[in-house]
């Protein structure tokens, strides 16, 4: 823990401190504006502080308190104080102490409240986790299963990294999993007091996202009407997911890259840097490789990120689950007593899912709203997936089984649909001129498009 110690008797902060067992972080701070630059630089988990700072008639600590338990709300506080008075005690409490030590206090007195406020700080931790998501989807334990091989050995790796190392990054198609992988490895540690704070950085705008990652001090700009703690401050303790890393700025990449390497936030309109403890989870389904290669993406920052990687295998690689998949989405829509006939589980089965889970999820919820019977058929699926958009009916709509020369088909199956895919591509690139409005047109990702391109023309030559 890091605990804050503030008393403007000399002797009774170095008492204290030497009672206090490594590996606890001590701090030390004499007066009120003392303890405020510590509580400034360094989040602090246990706060102990005299009530009567400089002997001021109108108790400084009762204000530091009031300030403490405002800015810092998990923070545990514990007043100190030689007066044995009842209306103190309750003036404590009001203004945000959870515990209250008469002065003289014992070596044995300081252990017990340093062996419960673990299990305070805890609880405060997780009310304030709670306030953060209010009106939001609570983050709940999650336990994966899987029947496929290739998932199998995603979910062995993550419990091989769990509670290891401060980044991990997690790489993958648009919509295969990605957060829902990085709400298992934080269900994974079996503290639920622990924050799962999760960013979306493709959909902050750019003038607010380092203010909505590192906060704010008051007055750093137009509307900071108060401090504002950051998305990395939130965290602290916890995990932190960063999705769609890829569309973080050059320079805001720099301050990611403080923080991954020393725990170091500086909120907007601040000269003093912060420590925080938490685990960064980043997510992307760009090729970072090759954007470091465009510098569009700092390569400091994605070997900083990349020590532990987990590449999520698109749904068509995980045919198994499919149906489980099915299954589940149609019991968490409380849509009834509705089922699959034979020919729609033949079609999910089938089916490539170029949008992966997402896809999936999304044309069962609107099958299953708009189907009038209790069967879900195939002929209810096809209008919701992705092979009814209009570049699919652009490439085949005038094509026939009739027109295939059966000598050529004939033992080149994997030849021909390559020849096809790299047709679709190349239509598509024609079509939208670069590589990423080609991928969007197909609704894929832009990595996925690069590797299928070069992989098919390498087969083609």
């Amino acid at each position: 823990m890091r605990i804050l110690i503030v008393d403007d008797e000399t002797l009774v902060r170095k008492t204290m401190q030497s009672q206090i067992p490594a590996p606890h972080q001590v701090f030390l701070a004499e007066d009120r504006d003392e303890a405020l630059k510590v509580l400034d630089q360094h989040i602090i988990d246990l706060v102990f502080t005299d009530l009567s700072l400089d002997d001021s008639p109108d108790r400084l600590g009762l204000h530091l308190i009031q300030e403490i338990t405002k800015n810092s709300p998990s923070t545990v506080v514990v007043a100190m104080t030689g007066h044995d008075e009842a209306h103190l005690v309750e003036a404590c409490m009001k203004a945000g102490a959870v515990d209250y030590l008469l002065k003289p206090f014992d070596a044995g007195t300081l252990t017990q409240v340093l062996r419960k406020a673990p299990v305070l700080h805890r609880l405060l931790r997780k009310n304030q986790t709670l306030k953060v998501q209010a009106g939001k989807r609570l983050v709940q334990p999650l336990d994966l299963s899987t029947k496929s091989p290739a998932f199998k050995a995603v979910l062995d790796l993550a419990k091989k990294i769990r509670g290891s190392g401060p980044s991990i990054l997690i790489r993958g198609e648009s919509g295969s999993g990605k957060e829902i992988m990085a709400q298992y490895l934080w269900s994974l540690e079996n503290d639920t007091s622990r924050p799962f704070i999760a960013v979306n950085c493709g959909a902050i705008p750019s003038h607010l996202a380092e203010s909505e990652l590192f906060g704010h001090k008051k007055g750093a700009f137009t509307g900071a009407t108060e401090n504002r703690a950051g998305k990395f401050e939130s965290a602290d303790g916890g995990d932190i997911f960063l999705d769609e890393l890829a569309t973080l700025s050059l320079d805001l990449q720099v301050k990611l890259l403080r923080v991954l390497s020393s725990g170091d936030i500086y909120p907007v309109g601040s000269d003093t840097g912060r420590k925080v403890n938490c685990r960064t989870i980043a997510a992307t389904n760009e090729n970072l490789e090759e954007l470091i290669r465009e510098k569009k993406f700092r390569e400091d920052v994605f070997f900083r990120i990349k020590n532990f990687t987990i590449t999520l295998p698109p749904l068509r690689e995980r045919k198994e689950d499919i149906l489980d998949l099915a299954q589940d989405f149609l019991r968490a829509g409380n849509y009834g007593d509705k089922h699959f006939s034979k020919d729609a589980e033949q079609l999910l089965l089938s089916y490539s899912w170029p949008g992966n889970i997402r896809e999936l999820k999304s044309a069962i919820e609107v099958a299953s709203v708009l189907v009038d019977g209790h069967e879900i058929t195939a002929k209810d699926l096809t209008p919701h997936l992705v092979q009814s958009s209009p570049v699919y009916e652009d490439v085949i709509k005038n094509a026939s089984i009739t027109e295939i020369d059966e000598k050529a088909l004939e033992g080149r199956y994997s030849h021909v649909v390559s020849e096809f895919e790299l047709k679709l591509i190349e239509f598509a690139m024609q079509k939208k001129g670069s590589e990423s409005a080609a991928a969007r047109y197909l609704g894929i990702p832009r990595s996925t498009l690069g590797d299928l391109r070069r992989r098919l023309q390498g087969i083609k030559k």
